[in-house]
């Protein structure tokens, strides 16, 4: 089972944490969409939206990708926002096709 806990600081996410594998007929569909769309809002950050390495705290390993937006004027960016509902969604799809590989949650975390 994959988990992934959307932090919240209020209205606003600000980052979120991807683990663990999908087991079943079809672990290499879900695993492979779901490290596509972590991966592809990684690097979108840095490469489209001008956001610096030093300003995202990330913790990568085996199954696991956490990410977290650092400075609140940065998360709260509306391009920022969209990019998180865009990886959302398609998390959502996968869930929606693929039912009983994900679990999904929002996780309010501490205000700046």
């Amino acid at each position: 089972m994959t988990i992934i806990d959307l932090y919240k600081k209020g209205n606003y996410y600000c980052g979120f944490k991807s683990c663990g594998h999908a087991e079943g007929e079809f672990e290499k569909i879900v695993c492979s969409s779901m490290s596509t769309l972590t991966q592809t809002f990684y690097f979108t950050l840095i490469n489209k939206l001008g956001v610096e390495e030093s300003e995202i705290k990330d913790v990568q390993g085996d199954g696991l990708l956490k990410i977290e937006i650092l400075n609140s004027n940065i998360y709260r960016r509306n391009d920022i926002q969209t990019c998180f509902e865009f990886m959302i969604m398609g998390i959502e799809l996968i869930n929606e096709a693929y039912p009983n590989y994900l679990t999904l949650k929002d996780v309010e975390v501490q205000n700046d």
